[in-house]
């Protein structure tokens, strides 16, 4: 799954669509034999289109309060996390 992921951040600036057919395949693995996805690679696509989500490209991220939102540019599907900012 690794490998895979690694082929499609490389891929994403050639063939997007490879890239997106390689999160689709890693997801299918992982869902086959039941694996979690490592932290730093989940929320690197879209649970919607299974698409490969690059900053600037097609992901926008923007700070609201207390939540990051995430917005796939492919599909529309907007993704929310809290988190609280460090205090010092």
């Amino acid at each position: 799954m690794e490998i895979l992921f690694n082929l499609a951040e490389k891929e994403f600036s050639n063939h997007p669509e490879r890239s997106n057919r390689y999160v689709k395949l890693t997801r299918s693995i992982s869902t086959r034999y039941n694996i979690t996805l490592p932290h730093y690679w989940r929320g690197r696509f879209c649970k919607k289109c299974n698409s490969f989500l690059k900053p600037g490209a097609n992901l926008r991220v923007r700070l609201s309060g207390d939540c990051i939102s995430r917005k796939c540019l492919e599909c529309g599907h907007t993704t929310r996390v809290l988190y609280t900012p460090k205090q010092d």
